[in-house]
């Protein structure tokens, strides 16, 4: 899948620094010149990084902090236009994309995990519950209570796996 980033930086020296980055990393770029549409933009639109022209971002810094945490998910990388080469920037993009993954990575791993342990702990208790109504069940919901029992334990030996 294709990086959608966002470039905020003067048109001029947007499109240089957007091409090399659709070149170089095949990703969707959207340039907005502008701080303040550039907000609106990240409000209403998701994107996995937001590179914005150090000149741009010094200039306003309420704006900027506004810009930081409307930015969702997605890092943002400021990154100084007149000094640094488009080869450079394509380097760090790439390297910022990297983090942002292995970042996703670990979440998602802690949030499997979570669950998991959650999953388990509800189904032990189901299957204490059922397996002491079945001490005293009626015959007419025994096999109900076999059967989630059995149920209960296939899901949480399936869980272990």
């Amino acid at each position: 899948m294709q990086p959608n980033l966002l470039l905020i930086a003067p048109e001029t020296a947007a499109v240089p620094i957007a091409e090399a980055l659709r070149e170089g990393l095949g990703a969707e770029v959207q340039i907005l010149p502008h701080r303040r549409s550039a907000l609106t933009t990240v409000r209403r639109k998701q994107f996995d990084l937001i590179l914005i022209d150090e000149g741009i971002a010094a200039s306003d810094a309420a704006t900027m902090e506004q810009m930081y945490q409307n930015a969702g998910s997605a890092s943002l990388l400021e990154i100084n236009l007149a000094l640094s080469s488009a080869e450079r920037i394509v380097r760090q993009t790439r390297a910022a994309l990297a983090r942002r993954s292995q970042e996703f990575a670990k979440v998602q791993a802690a949030a499997v995990s979570q669950l998991r342990g959650e999953l388990n702990a509800t189904l032990a208790g189901l299957l204490l519950e059922a397996q002491l109504a079945l001490r005293d069940a009626a015959p007419a919901q025994t096999h109900r209570l076999r059967n989630l029992v059995k149920l209960a334990g296939d899901l949480r030996d399936h869980l272990r796996e």
